[in-house]
């Protein structure tokens, strides 16, 4: 016991001791004994016992530590030096106050904050110099700016954001969904607490909920949206729970302070039409009980929309009537489900018609996700960048599905909704072999956990998941009926058919598992069709003109930027082309892995179909990913002719690593065109 106690002192003290550094390394003025004290939250006496010991560690690497009474600590190196001082330290993933924190801090207080903030303020809270601020200030506005918000500045008033309280709250929400909180947080968190939490809240939302709303009544908000739930008749999916906590959240944050949305006619006609709406009404008169607030009846109806907007748990299994699920209300949500099969099916060169089940799940998802595309709202995938890395040329596939909603609705979708309807596409196309009967309890919705099923099929192929339910519909029928319930959620059920693993599927998960299983049988051979040959059309839209290869020492707007103009001197696009991809790019990447960004814009500023493929002699970051392919697409997506030609052959690309290498190692145009004429 005395030996764990000293391990866990000396790694308490190594912990500190690097905290210390960082921010020394990071910060451009001296930071006093109280100041490093404060931030890393202990006391001013050990900070000073610690500095010996932190100035032998920077003179190690010839940095003198320096201590001036009255001013401060800090240490004397280039930005060189300390570059290197994080390289050596491995310090780059661990800075607390790096300028992406420090941009992040700025907006959050704007936003937050009822009136001015100035510069100075923001430099004293981050230990910085003022015109470290003023720098920040650049991304900072750009970032306001695309989401439709002003950043406002004026000498000895201080800064403040200006735009419509839609605006203001979207970009909370998205602040929020991007925030994290420190892992040694605890809120005072007890064992008693954490039983009170819904199952679909663990630790880390709980924490990053409070990070952001220190004063949020958190328990009681969570009752308010269980006895919502109990009330619809249905239940929200983990990250729906979630992200409705933290919009209510926001609404009173911005009720507080005299901030209230406004809720347009056809809205409030659209709204008051469901039956969701008297339970928001419900949900707002038990806030203002809870927080002693006078919180106006416009506020009803925004909730109501978040309501509508979030993804409901419903299970979807092989016994369900078809039919009957997809019937008269849901016609809309049916056809556009049945073309977004038909259209990505035919691009990955799958059969997916057949697949009821899919057909089913899309209608499904589709519900909320018109609701959300038609009144603005976004909504944030957790798990964007993994379904990007692991399904990039579903995820490719899945983008032209976007010509089906503008079409339609006249709306487009964002890469979020995109990985959604990938997670839905890329399980069908596994369900094209037959595996073992398996169940998978999971608290999240369909996509979601179509994910950990997914992950399951490729590590294990005698999987036949059957179906993916929450907890609460594991019955003792779907218990009999099949060989092995997979869950992710505790179950109080003694079975040796339940076999217990974490979210995102490791070696020692999938070990368990294969000890577990009691029955397999052969999957039967795939239904996947092969590619197209017809190579009608292809010269029309990749010509040896349009492929270039960049040096990559200029931003991505400004490539694009660059490229565009060729193309709108050669009479492909409009002079709005540009602005619309900006546009487009700025509201969502259009980076969809393994360095390829595919920039588009609407159609209507596409005069003549062509495609721009720019390669990169070194990759640039966009939207923090790598990326040295670009390939611009000026298309019209009712040619479907040429534009599924396309796309067919970029699927094929995408899956394809030896065609990926000769692209890149290509050294001229003409090698390029050869690739695409070879597929």
């Amino acid at each position: 016991m005395i030996f764990f106690k000293v391990v866990r002192m000396l790694n308490t003290k190594e912990k500190n001791i690097k905290d210390i550094m960082v921010l020394l390394i990071h910060s451009d003025i001296p930071m006093t004994i109280e100041q490093l004290a404060a931030t890393i939250e202990v006391s001013a006496k050990t900070v000073r016992n610690y500095l010996n010991e932190i100035s032998e560690k920077f003179r190690f690497f010839g940095i003198e530590l320096i201590k001036k009474p009255n001013i401060g600590t800090f240490i004397e190196a280039t930005p060189d030096q300390r570059s290197k001082l994080k390289k050596n330290l491995f310090l780059d993933d661990i800075n607390p106050y790096s300028s992406e924190y420090r941009q992040k801090y700025i907006v959050k207080i704007l936003l937050k904050n009822r009136y001015t903030y100035t510069i100075q303020l923001l430099a004293d809270d981050l230990y910085c110099s003022k015109s470290t601020i003023v720098k920040d200030l650049l991304p900072v506005q750009e970032w306001l700016s695309s989401h439709d918000l002003c950043l406002k500045r004026k000498p000895n008033q201080g800064l403040w954001i200006e735009g419509s309280e839609r605006a203001v709250r979207d970009a909370m929400m998205t602040l929020f969904a991007k925030a994290s909180a420190r892992k040694e947080e605890n809120h005072d968190l007890n064992f008693e607490m954490i039983e009170q939490l819904d199952y679909r809240v663990d630790l880390h939302n709980y924490k990053k909920i409070k990070h952001f709303f220190p004063k949020l009544e958190f328990f009681a908000i969570q009752k308010i949206i269980q006895e919502s739930e109990e009330k619809l008749g249905s239940y929200f999916t983990d990250q729906a729970f979630i992200n409705l906590i933290a919009h209510i959240a926001i609404t009173i944050e911005r009720v507080k302070v005299d901030k209230n949305i406004e809720i347009k006619n056809d809205y409030y006609d659209f709204v008051k039409e469901n039956k969701e709406y008297p339970i928001a009404q419900w949900v707002v008169n038990e806030l203002r009980k809870c927080c002693k607030l006078e919180i106006p009846e416009e506020e009803s109806a925004y909730i109501c929309l978040h309501m509508l907007g979030a993804k409901i748990q419903e299970s979807v299994n092989k016994d369900i009537h078809y039919n009957e699920l997809i019937q008269s209300p849901t016609e809309p949500y049916l056809d556009i489900a049945k073309e977004i099969i038909h259209l990505t099916g035919d691009i990955v060169g799958a059969d997916l018609s057949n697949d009821e089940f899919l057909l089913a799940s899309l209608v499904l998802h589709l519900r909320p996700t018109i609701i959300r595309l038609k009144y603005g709202l976004n909504l944030h995938n957790p798990l964007l960048q993994r379904i990007k890395k692991e399904f990039v040329n579903v995820f490719a596939a899945v983008w032209i599905s976007n010509t089906i909603f503008e079409k339609r609705l006249g709306v487009s979708i964002n890469e979020d909704e995109v990985a959604y309807i990938t997670l839905h596409i890329a399980a069908a196309l596994e369900r094209l072999e037959h595996k073992i009967k398996t169940i998978v309890v999971c608290s999240s919705g369909i996509g979601t956990s179509q994910l950990v099923a997914n992950r399951l099929r490729k590590a294990l192929p005698l999987l036949d998941i059957i179906d993916v339910v929450p907890l609460r519909k594991l019955s003792q029928n779907l218990l009999l009926e099949n060989n092995l319930i997979i869950s992710t959620v505790p179950i109080n059920l003694n079975s040796p058919k339940i076999v217990y693993v974490s979210t995102f599927i490791d070696e020692k998960d999938i070990a368990l598992i294969q000890r577990s299983l009691v029955k397999s049988k052969e999957p039967l051979p795939t239904e996947i069709l092969p590619i197209s040959n017809d190579n009608s059309g292809k010269q029309q839209i990749i010509e040896s003109d349009y492929c270039f290869f960049d040096t990559g020492d200029q931003p991505y707007f400004e490539i694009i930027k660059k490229h565009v103009k060729i193309m709108e001197k050669a009479g492909l696009v409009h002079p709005r082309f540009y602005e619309n991809i900006i546009a487009r790019e700025k509201k969502s990447s259009t980076v969809i892995g393994k360095g390829i960004a595919i920039p588009h814009a609407k159609e209507d500023y596409v005069l003549k179909p062509k495609i721009a493929i720019i390669k990169l002699a070194k990759p640039i970051i966009w939207d923090k990913q790598k990326v040295d392919l670009i390939f611009i697409l000026a298309l019209k997506f009712a040619d479907i002719k040429n534009t599924r030609h396309f796309f067919k052959n970029f699927y094929a690309l995408l899956d394809n690593e030896e065609i990926m290498n000769c692209l890149r190692t290509a050294e001229n145009k003409s090698d390029i065109i050869a690739l695409f004429d070879r597929m």
